[in-house]
């Protein structure tokens, strides 16, 4: 059987999007957290350097006025000069968002009213923004109100570089992202490990389930193990001695079905002896009484005697040899000649219920090599069965013919046939359409079963006649085999 989907496919690939699914939220988890960490880093950096740049920048205002412009432009000048390029501007606003010094000094005395000089402008706290502006690129910004000690209002703004901060965010994330990976390889080598070996087991004990032979009585060991799969091989088992001991008994119930129908058999063959062994023995009467009145003849008399015992003897045998437990030997025999032999036995129920007999026999057929005392048993089977269907009148049409390698007997009647809704079960034992105490259920079913030791087979179909018709197809040569049950 060819696997669609195994086990350990299934177990790595929940397994793997499992934890792959846990995994992502971790990421996600770590990588919020940390960022959070990093901007909150710089944030307090940030504050930290604009504090720092407010104290001198309020105490100016403070002892020398709004005035005093030009130390403060050279103050913030020299603030961004300390820091090497990691302030990108400097801005001290006035009341109304004028520019009172920039690191620019293009924009002294401009008029700000953006958003992020508003905030400034506005709020009591330190704001920080990072955003990207059109010329100076990734800004970091801090801002800081003035006034708290001055009666002038304003707020100071620096420009930080976030190139710093962008290269700790991805560091980070590479980092968590390469740890995750590692996490992620790691627990699927070891999955695929565990679901190996469970697989393996579960493999091992599969194909010890298709390698078993029931036809022995030889138990197939598997591995004893503590776990789910040496609970497996221990029912495993079980299962096997019940199923040799299942079939020792069907076959020994077989046979003896199969011997209760040759029995059976024997009964009706005892009917179609008797009314053979009866004709013979008229004529050796005749012979005896032919012997007395006409001496001078003796030697005819005598071979007609002789021709009649040898008659009455070849039918006892028949009877003894189908009463046999084995059916008979594999042997030359001509096909035609058994076909004719079994409407002998039957002959006397052709005449007495006026049934018509059409025989079609193929001349071309020609010795079969194998058992003829079982194919002649399935016959007369057959062909009883087709004399009740009929009843007291009708016709029975039998046919040999040739195909290929095989012969095949052909046993039509003119009876009702077979129901469609029975033709399912009629090979079945005990299967039988006649009256209690007048069929045993077992004529086709033992029939079949000897065909087919023959190599043979049994089909059915309905007949020209409009009853039913039984093919029994058996090879020319069949395999030697001592003797056929």
């Amino acid at each position: 059987m060819k696997l669609i989907s195994s086990i350990h496919d299934k177990l790595v690939f929940r397994i793997g999007l499992s934890l792959a699914i846990v995994l992502l939220i971790l990421f996600f988890a770590i990588m919020t957290s940390q960022k959070e960490a990093i901007i909150g880093k710089h944030r307090t950096v940030a504050t930290t350097m604009i504090q720092t740049a407010i104290i001198p920048i309020n105490d100016a205002l403070y002892l020398a006025g709004s005035e005093n412009d030009d130390f403060l432009q050279s103050f913030l000048k020299n603030f961004v000069q300390e820091y090497q390029g990691g302030i990108k501007f400097a801005i001290i606003l006035g009341e109304g968002g004028r520019v009172i010094a920039h690191s620019d000094i293009s924009q002294v005395n401009e008029i700000y009213s953006d958003v992020y000089s508003n905030s400034a402008l506005e709020s009591l706290d330190p704001q920080f923004h990072i955003y990207e502006h059109s010329t100076l690129g990734g800004v970091m910004e801090i801002s800081a109100p003035l006034g708290l000690i001055t009666l002038s209002h304003g707020a100071v703004r620096l420009g930080l570089d976030s190139l710093p901060l962008k290269k700790e965010l991805r560091s980070t994330t590479l980092f968590i992202i390469g740890m995750i990976l590692l996490t992620l390889v790691l627990v699927l080598f070891i999955v695929l490990r565990i679901s190996r070996n469970v697989t393996s087991g579960l493999r091992f004990t599969a194909e010890a389930i298709d390698a078993i032979d029931f036809q022995t009585s030889e138990l197939l060991e598997l591995p004893a193990t503590d776990d789910e799969i040496g609970l497996l091989n221990d029912r495993f088992k079980r299962l096997q001695e019940r199923l040799i001991h299942a079939r020792s008994t069907m076959e020994e119930t077989n046979n003896n079905l199969i011997q209760t129908e040759k029995l059976a058999a024997m009964g009706r063959m005892a009917a179609g002896v008797a009314h053979e062994i009866n004709n013979p023995l008229l004529g050796l009467k005749n012979c005896l009484h032919l012997l007395n009145i006409d001496p001078d003849n003796q030697a005819d008399h005598i071979r007609l005697l002789k021709d009649g015992l040898d008659r009455i003897e070849v039918i006892v045998s028949r009877l003894l040899e189908g009463a046999r437990k084995k059916t008979g030997t594999i042997k030359d025999y001509d096909f035609n000649r058994s076909v004719r032999d079994v409407l002998n036995l039957v002959g006397h129920r052709l005449s007495k219920e006026k049934i018509i007999t059409q025989v079609y026999l193929d001349d071309t057929i020609p010795d079969v090599h194998n058992n003829k005392s079982g194919f002649e048993e399935a016959l007369l089977n057959i062909c009883m069965n087709a004399l009740d269907a009929i009843g007291r009148v009708g016709t029975i049409q039998l046919e040999t013919v040739i195909r290929g390698k095989n012969v095949a007997v052909i046993v039509g009647d003119s009876g009702p046939g077979i129901p469609s809704e029975e033709r399912s079960r009629m090979f079945e034992p005990f299967v039988t359409s006649k009256e209690v105490g007048k069929g045993t259920g077992l004529g086709l079913y033992v029939s079949r079963e000897i065909i087919g030791d023959m190599g043979g087979k049994i089909s059915y179909a309905e007949s020209s006649l409009g009853g039913a018709e039984f093919t029994i197809e058996l090879p020319i040569e069949m395999e030697p085999n001592e003797e056929t049950e």
